[in-house]
């Protein structure tokens, strides 16, 4: 064969294109796993360290007056192991002062010392401020219990109690946030 047969069947031919190492490809993919990874972590740490938004703080304050209210209703006494909402059903149906009688005191004040209680070692002791009152007879509009003036925003909740068939009365527990 002649030199020319020989150059006429490799210039048709292109060297072989180098390749990276597979090697040096699976580090690149972890780098970008490991970049990823960082960057959600740090969105995480910013959107959780954030101080609650004022919707979120107004919705806490509302379910903890909620949440306040039926603990309170609930709670036994030392009257005969009659519950809050029995003391205040009582109470409603009477006159303040002349309600039924219950170790020496009639229902209005113990049911009314009790909720003072409470408020006191709860939201009293959080250093917050509230107003609690009653509407519906002329007895319970007279329990009325406030820390504080409440004179800017207040949050809270007014749930009805029924106290026999055709009488009900409104129970509110407000936090104020000053």
């Amino acid at each position: 064969m002649s030199k020319l047969g020989f150059a006429s069947i490799y210039e048709g031919l292109q060297p072989p294109a180098p390749r990276a190492p597979r090697g040096q490809m699976e580090i690149f993919g972890l780098v970008i796993i490991v970049i990823l990874l960082a960057i959600g972590l740090l969105f995480a740490i910013v959107v959780l360290s954030k101080p609650p938004s004022q919707e979120t703080q107004r919705v806490k304050e509302s379910v903890q007056a909620a949440n306040f209210l039926n603990t309170m209703f609930s709670t036994t006494s030392a009257c005969d192991q009659r519950t809050v909402r029995e003391l205040i059903q009582d109470c409603a149906v009477s006159n303040y002062g002349e309600a039924t009688r219950c170790n020496g005191e009639d229902t209005c004040k113990t049911a009314e010392k009790m909720i003072t209680t409470m408020l006191t070692q709860t939201l009293g002791k959080w250093g917050k401020q509230y107003k609690f009152y009653m509407n519906g007879t002329p007895s319970v509009e007279q329990m009325e219990i406030q820390k504080g003036q409440c004179k800017g925003e207040r949050e809270g909740t007014t749930r009805p109690e029924k106290i026999r068939p055709g009488m009900d009365i409104s129970v509110t527990l407000q936090i104020c946030r000053d």
